[in-house]
Protein backbone atom coordinates (compact mmCIF):
# COMPACT_ATOMS: atom_id res chain seq x y z
CA UNK A 1 0.00 0.00 0.00
CA UNK A 2 1.19 2.90 -0.95
CA UNK A 3 2.23 5.79 2.05
CA UNK A 4 -0.47 8.64 2.51
CA UNK A 5 1.86 11.89 1.93
CA UNK A 6 -1.04 14.44 1.89
CA UNK A 7 -2.84 13.40 5.42
CA UNK A 8 -1.30 15.93 7.87
CA UNK A 9 -2.44 18.91 5.01
CA UNK A 10 -6.12 17.25 4.98
CA UNK A 11 -6.10 17.31 8.90
CA UNK A 12 -5.07 20.56 9.44
CA UNK A 13 -7.45 21.99 6.66
CA UNK A 14 -10.49 19.94 8.24
CA UNK A 15 -9.54 21.00 11.86
CA UNK A 16 -9.01 24.51 10.33
CA UNK A 17 -12.61 24.38 8.04
CA UNK A 18 -14.93 22.39 10.22
CA UNK A 19 -13.57 22.99 13.76
CA UNK A 20 -12.97 20.98 16.69
CA UNK A 21 -13.52 17.15 16.50
CA UNK A 22 -15.31 16.03 19.37
CA UNK A 23 -16.61 12.32 20.41
CA UNK A 24 -18.24 11.74 23.37
CA UNK A 25 -17.41 7.59 23.45
CA UNK A 26 -13.79 8.76 23.04
CA UNK A 27 -13.35 7.63 19.33
CA UNK A 28 -12.42 11.15 17.76
CA UNK A 29 -9.62 9.87 16.33
CA UNK A 30 -11.36 7.04 14.09
CA UNK A 31 -13.67 9.68 13.51
CA UNK A 32 -11.26 12.16 11.88
CA UNK A 33 -9.43 9.48 10.31
CA UNK A 34 -12.77 9.35 8.53
CA UNK A 35 -13.57 12.44 8.14
CA UNK A 36 -10.21 12.77 6.13
CA UNK A 37 -10.33 9.64 4.14
CA UNK A 38 -7.27 8.38 5.17
CA UNK A 39 -6.61 4.93 3.47
CA UNK A 40 -3.61 3.71 5.40
CA UNK A 41 -3.88 1.82 8.64
CA UNK A 42 -5.15 2.77 12.08
CA UNK A 43 -1.85 1.97 13.71
CA UNK A 44 -0.12 4.92 11.39
CA UNK A 45 -3.00 7.22 12.02
CA UNK A 46 -2.81 7.10 15.19
CA UNK A 47 1.16 7.37 14.83
CA UNK A 48 0.81 10.37 12.52
CA UNK A 49 -2.02 12.37 14.92
CA UNK A 50 0.80 10.87 17.93
CA UNK A 51 3.41 13.37 16.12
CA UNK A 52 0.66 16.01 14.90
CA UNK A 53 0.43 16.37 18.90
CA UNK A 54 4.15 16.54 19.63
CA UNK A 55 4.85 19.25 17.45
CA UNK A 56 2.06 21.40 18.16
CA UNK A 57 0.46 21.37 15.25
CA UNK A 58 -3.14 19.65 17.27
CA UNK A 59 -3.98 19.24 20.60
CA UNK A 60 -6.40 16.36 21.95
CA UNK A 61 -8.19 15.83 25.02
CA UNK A 62 -7.32 12.07 25.93
CA UNK A 63 -8.57 10.30 29.19
CA UNK A 64 -7.42 7.11 29.74
CA UNK A 65 -6.88 5.42 26.26
CA UNK A 66 -9.54 7.53 24.64
CA UNK A 67 -9.95 10.77 22.68
CA UNK A 68 -12.15 13.13 22.81
CA UNK A 69 -11.25 16.01 21.18
CA UNK A 70 -9.15 16.93 19.00
CA UNK A 71 -8.22 20.72 17.45
CA UNK A 72 -5.83 22.33 15.51
CA UNK A 73 -3.52 24.67 17.63
CA UNK A 74 -4.16 28.31 16.62
CA UNK A 75 -6.85 27.88 14.33
CA UNK A 76 -9.51 29.94 14.96
CA UNK A 77 -13.12 28.38 16.35
CA UNK A 78 -15.33 28.36 13.27
CA UNK A 79 -19.42 28.83 13.52
CA UNK A 80 -19.81 25.51 11.90
CA UNK A 81 -17.44 23.60 14.81
CA UNK A 82 -18.27 19.96 15.37
CA UNK A 83 -19.56 19.65 11.99
CA UNK A 84 -16.98 17.33 9.35
CA UNK A 85 -18.00 18.74 6.31
CA UNK A 86 -20.01 21.68 4.99
CA UNK A 87 -22.77 18.92 3.34
CA UNK A 88 -22.69 17.81 7.03
CA UNK A 89 -24.22 20.75 8.69
CA UNK A 90 -27.58 19.70 8.26
CA UNK A 91 -26.89 17.23 10.79
CA UNK A 92 -28.62 17.37 14.19
CA UNK A 93 -26.35 19.34 16.71
CA UNK A 94 -27.75 20.49 19.75
CA UNK A 95 -26.78 22.79 22.40
CA UNK A 96 -27.34 21.21 26.14
CA UNK A 97 -26.47 23.69 29.05
CA UNK A 98 -27.18 22.90 32.76
CA UNK A 99 -26.95 26.23 35.45
CA UNK A 100 -23.28 26.57 36.49
CA UNK A 101 -21.64 24.89 33.76
CA UNK A 102 -20.50 25.52 30.36
CA UNK A 103 -23.07 24.57 27.05
CA UNK A 104 -22.37 21.28 25.55
CA UNK A 105 -22.83 20.58 22.11
CA UNK A 106 -24.30 17.18 20.65
CA UNK A 107 -23.86 16.05 17.11
CA UNK A 108 -26.35 12.85 17.00
CA UNK A 109 -24.92 11.99 14.23
CA UNK A 110 -21.25 12.03 15.32
CA UNK A 111 -23.05 9.94 18.57
CA UNK A 112 -24.64 7.29 16.46
CA UNK A 113 -21.74 6.62 14.86
CA UNK A 114 -19.80 6.17 18.08
CA UNK A 115 -22.60 3.86 19.17
CA UNK A 116 -22.25 1.94 15.87
CA UNK A 117 -18.49 1.65 16.36
CA UNK A 118 -18.89 0.43 20.16
CA UNK A 119 -21.83 -2.18 18.95
CA UNK A 120 -19.98 -3.81 16.50
CA UNK A 121 -17.13 -4.02 19.25
CA UNK A 122 -19.24 -5.66 21.25
CA UNK A 123 -21.05 -8.16 18.24
CA UNK A 124 -17.57 -9.32 17.22
CA UNK A 125 -16.87 -12.25 20.09
CA UNK A 126 -20.32 -12.70 20.21
CA UNK A 127 -20.59 -13.58 16.29
CA UNK A 128 -16.96 -15.68 17.09
CA UNK A 129 -18.44 -17.67 19.98
CA UNK A 130 -21.50 -18.55 17.77
CA UNK A 131 -18.79 -19.34 15.04
CA UNK A 132 -17.42 -22.08 17.20
CA UNK A 133 -20.77 -23.48 18.79
CA UNK A 134 -22.19 -23.76 14.91
CA UNK A 135 -18.90 -25.79 14.47
CA UNK A 136 -19.25 -27.86 17.21
CA UNK A 137 -22.52 -28.68 16.28
CA UNK A 138 -21.41 -29.97 12.65
CA UNK A 139 -18.71 -31.79 14.03
CA UNK A 140 -21.44 -33.55 16.42
CA UNK A 141 -23.94 -34.34 13.58
CA UNK A 142 -21.49 -35.22 11.10
CA UNK A 143 -20.07 -38.22 13.64
CA UNK A 144 -23.91 -39.41 14.22
CA UNK A 145 -24.52 -39.27 10.57
CA UNK A 146 -21.62 -41.74 10.09
CA UNK A 147 -22.20 -44.27 13.49
CA UNK A 148 -26.00 -44.26 11.76
CA UNK A 149 -24.23 -45.24 8.21
CA UNK A 150 -22.14 -47.81 9.92
CA UNK A 151 -24.79 -49.47 11.85
CA UNK A 152 -27.41 -49.17 8.49
CA UNK A 153 -24.31 -51.07 6.68
CA UNK A 154 -24.36 -54.09 9.48
CA UNK A 155 -27.93 -54.05 9.24
CA UNK A 156 -28.03 -54.42 5.52
CA UNK A 157 -25.25 -56.22 4.86
CA UNK A 158 -23.67 -53.96 1.83
CA UNK A 159 -22.85 -50.48 2.55
CA UNK A 160 -25.23 -47.62 1.89
CA UNK A 161 -25.83 -46.36 -1.84
CA UNK A 162 -24.02 -49.53 -3.37
CA UNK A 163 -26.18 -50.65 -6.12
CA UNK A 164 -26.63 -54.21 -6.72
CA UNK A 165 -25.06 -56.03 -9.45
CA UNK A 166 -26.40 -58.24 -12.20
CA UNK A 167 -28.85 -60.69 -10.99
CA UNK A 168 -28.92 -58.80 -7.54
CA UNK A 169 -30.47 -56.03 -9.61
CA UNK A 170 -33.87 -57.80 -11.52
CA UNK A 171 -34.48 -60.14 -8.30
CA UNK A 172 -34.77 -57.02 -5.91
CA UNK A 173 -37.51 -55.34 -7.67
CA UNK A 174 -39.02 -58.63 -8.93
CA UNK A 175 -40.44 -59.30 -5.42
CA UNK A 176 -42.18 -55.63 -5.74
Amino acid sequence: MSRDRTARIRIRQLLATSGPIVDPSGYATGVLKDAVGYTGSSVAFIQLIAAMDREGEIQREIRGKRTYKIEGVGVPPTPSAGALHPADQASAVEAIAAPGLPAVEIDYKLLAQAIIRELAAEVRPAAAADDDRLAAERDEYARRLAVARQQLDQLLGQPIGAAPQGDDATVGHAAD
